[in-house]
């Protein structure tokens, strides 16, 4: 999985040797940490575009809850991985070191345990509530956070020690579209030559600084969203149909699709498709490589360009989703419709034009 042309510039290899032994891949598109973990691996340009277009939908700040549901996921990763269970001479530093290393390798900016600052953050709600967790797993109490960010290269965290006993957080719950992650997950193997350039705070990846976003945060996150009303006009809201899953799961899933849709129509890639195969192979460059995952079958429906996906579950699923709405609208030059339908292991995704056409 090579990253970065090194006749540009120096490559890490220290770096690069820390996120092969780290990470994993299957044959679905997923990217995985040591503990079995999905990683969507995001330009954190597109990640923050993601972010902006997220919120737009939902059409109220969803800020805090960015900072909550980072701050549980990452507190249950810490409390339930057991290289983070630190005792004996020095553990203080040793913990500062792990995190270190950790925020380096996901790209995260620089955590500075004395002045309560970080430096070179991604979207600053993810990156307070990691910095919540880190903070509080050193030092081994609880806070209240608040933040001001000066300048997009600085967050300063105002923290005040929490009197409240609040409980280690629990592991994350499911949608329809994660509950039988595990019955799909095929073998996993070596993500391969994974070369990257160490820059700002992280790395770089054609020239832009990369992020790793743990799928349980954004899970945790979309929780927070089922059976909200969507600032989407009608007409888009009906060219999305779903079946098998409840009404409260279709706001969640439409609104992160669209998000990435946003995301996909805003970007400069160019999408040529002269056959079903071409989808395939599309997908796994644009999607897999980066721990979404991708369709395991393309069918044709009609001659007028209408197309089937078969998915298997996944956290990541609504971004493909999202993704493969722009990328036909992009191929094709037209407005799609979409039927979206569950069955307990498989999702499968029909894309059509929105317009009839003779």
């Amino acid at each position: 999985m090579p990253l970065v042309d090194g006749n540009e510039e120096p490559i890490d290899y220290g770096l690069s040797k820390a996120l092969e032994s780290t990470l994993k891949k299957d044959s679905n598109g997923h990217l995985f940490d040591s503990s079995g973990n999905h990683l969507m691996l995001w330009k954190a340009i597109e990640f923050e575009s993601w972010w902006i277009h997220f919120e737009k939908i939902i059409a109220v700040p969803m800020g805090r809850k960015l900072v909550n549901a980072a701050t549980d996921e990452e507190e249950y990763h810490l409390l339930t991985n057991a290289q983070y269970d630190v005792s004996g001479f020095f553990k203080k530093s040793r913990k500062r070191d792990l995190i270190s290393e950790r925020w380096l390798q996901y790209g995260w900016g620089e955590l500075n345990f004395k002045d309560n600052t970080i430096t070179r953050p991604t979207l600053a709600p993810f990156s307070v509530g990691v910095a919540l967790a880190a903070l509080e797993y050193c030092r081994k109490s609880r806070f209240k956070v608040s933040w001001n960010q000066p300048n997009s290269t600085l967050i300063n965290l105002n923290l005040e020690e929490e009197s409240r006993n609040i409980s280690p957080s629990k592991q994350v719950a499911t949608f329809s579209w994660t509950k039988s992650c595990q019955d799909n997950y095929f073998t996993l193997s070596p993500v391969g030559n994974f070369q990257v350039v160490r820059k700002n705070g992280g790395w770089d990846f054609e020239g832009e600084r990369m992020v790793f976003i743990p799928g349980n945060i954004i899970t945790r996150l979309l929780f927070s969203t089922r059976s909200r009303s969507l600032n989407i006009p009608d007409e888009l809201v009906q060219s999305v149909i779903f079946e098998g899953i409840d009404e409260a799961e279709k706001s969640t899933f439409l609104c992160t699709a669209l998000a990435m849709a946003n995301v996909i129509e805003q970007s400069e890639r160019p999408v040529y498709i002269l056959s079903d195969s071409e989808w395939i192979d599309k997908c796994q460059h644009l999607l897999g490589r980066f721990g979404f995952v991708c369709p395991n079958d393309v069918n044709s429906i009609d001659d007028s360009g209408s197309i089937e996906f078969s998915f298997n579950h996944s956290p990541t699923l609504p971004f493909s989703v999202g993704a493969l709405m722009a990328l036909w609208q992009r191929a094709c030059g037209r407005s799609a419709k979409l039927s979206v339908a569950f069955d307990d292991k498989q999702c499968i995704v029909q894309v059509s034009s929105k317009l009839k056409y003779n």
